[in-house]
């Protein structure tokens, strides 16, 4: 049977309680700036895909204070006072420091840069590239930007099946991952289910 992007794969990551599970589990749509490159079956992995970054750890802090403030912004959006205006600038120039720790990333020299409309979840990813991929089962290495977290996750998958797009001519690659640092799954779990909660909102009130 063709695997799908939410059918369990090789990974560093352990096997988590049932709501973790769950949340790992939940797929959104979304429209996301990525690097990739396809990988040789001959060449080793980038180790920069394998190994835990202390840069995405100080962003993911900072996206939790942020995270902290918005709460607080919402109850005080109806009030007046120095309090409100204090919190509301400070999370202004949080998401001013995040965004221009984005900005000073770069992927590595090779990598393709696109922006792709996505289906992601803690598993894996769908997106569309212009070129067909080599191989099904090959590897492909993967920067993915997060930029409201302040992040790219660097990661290695394994590209399940692709299909040419009627629509736009491009082609449609689906990927699992297999090696994605234990952190940086974790920061994916929290981007894709904060981003189902914005979606769903913004549903709710059009």
């Amino acid at each position: 049977m063709t695997p799908t992007l939410d059918e369990s794969s090789p990974s560093p990551v352990e096997k988590q309680p049932a709501e973790d599970e769950r949340r790992s589990f939940v797929r959104i749509n979304d429209t996301l700036n990525l690097h990739y490159r396809y990988l040789d079956e001959n060449s080793s992995p980038p180790a920069a895909a394998l190994v835990p970054d202390e840069r995405n750890r100080a962003n993911s802090e900072l996206q939790a204070i942020n995270n902290q403030l918005e709460p607080l912004l919402m109850r005080l959006q109806d009030r007046r006072g120095g309090m409100a205006r204090a919190l509301s600038l400070i999370n202004k120039k949080l998401d001013f420091v995040l965004a221009a720790t984005h900005r000073l990333e770069k992927a590595d020299d090779g990598m393709c840069a696109i922006t792709t409309p996505v289906t992601l979840s803690a598993n894996g990813i769908s997106f569309y590239c212009d070129e067909e991929p080599p191989k099904k089962n090959g590897l492909i290495q993967l920067a993915i930007s997060l930029e409201s977290f302040g992040v790219y996750l660097d990661c290695i998958g394994k590209v399940a099946r692709w299909e040419p797009s009627v629509v736009s001519g491009r082609y449609k690659i689906a990927v699992i991952f297999t090696q994605l640092a234990n952190h940086d799954q974790e920061i994916l779990i929290q981007y894709v289910v904060k981003r189902e909660m914005e979606l769903h909102r913004a549903q709710s009130k059009a």
